[in-house]
């Protein structure tokens, strides 16, 4: 059921279900994380630690949304290629896949409070609650940016894999919608928003 909502031809109905299954899979998995896992474990691994931005918050600003559009960039690559099961009638992106470990890896940094900058540790609900706060975190504002992304392009592979076949298309033969392209910008917009934010929160740390 879930696969075919995922593959449906309606943006809208693609872009549901994945919000559903991106906010049970980040609030579960940060919840479990907290109580499972050791504070910090993710923090010696996080690949912006060494990272520096401008004290000008504009300059931040393109820092942070250029580093981001690197997550962009490889659900852009993975949704080249589908694949589908014997009882499936529909290509699943694997842009899908390469979406959920990202936010399967920002749960566990918020639930281990994995973070590069040396703010105190909250309480759990505090680290939820304040996701919510979207003026000050960018955390879900630029997640559903990567989320927008993701469904626009579900439908855009060219390589489709099925069991040990793999069918190519062209690149002409592609399917695009104005709301598809509509929600790509909007996705990049949200992307960029959140990036400001982010930069004038760790200029405020700083």
């Amino acid at each position: 059921m879930i696969r075919d909502k995922l593959t449906s031809r309606n943006l809208f109905i693609r872009i549901l279900w994945l919000s559903l299954i991106f906010l049970i899979t980040f609030f579960g998995v940060t919840v479990l994380s907290y109580y499972i896992l050791p504070e910090g474990l993710l923090k010696s691994a996080n690949t912006s630690r060494d990272f520096t931005i401008s004290s000008d918050i504009r300059l931040a600003g393109i820092q942070i949304f250029l580093f981001n559009m690197m997550s962009v960039a490889v659900i852009a690559i993975s949704s080249l290629f589908a694949r589908k099961n014997g009882e499936s009638k529909a290509y699943l992106s694997i842009g899908y896949s390469c979406f959920l470990v990202l936010v399967l890896i920002n749960a566990v940094t918020l639930g281990t409070w994995s973070f590069i900058t040396d703010v105190p540790s909250v309480g759990l609900v505090e680290r939820i609650t304040s996701m919510f706060r979207i003026t000050e975190h960018a955390g879900l504002t630029e997640m559903f940016g990567q989320l927008l992304i993701t469904c626009a392009l579900a439908d855009k592979h060219i390589f489709m894999i099925y069991k040990k076949q793999t069918i190519k298309r062209r690149i002409k033969d592609v399917p695009w919608k104005k709301e598809e392209i509509f929600c790509i910008l909007l996705g990049f917009a949200l992307m960029f928003i959140g990036a400001w934010v982010e930069s004038r929160a760790l200029i405020n740390i700083g």
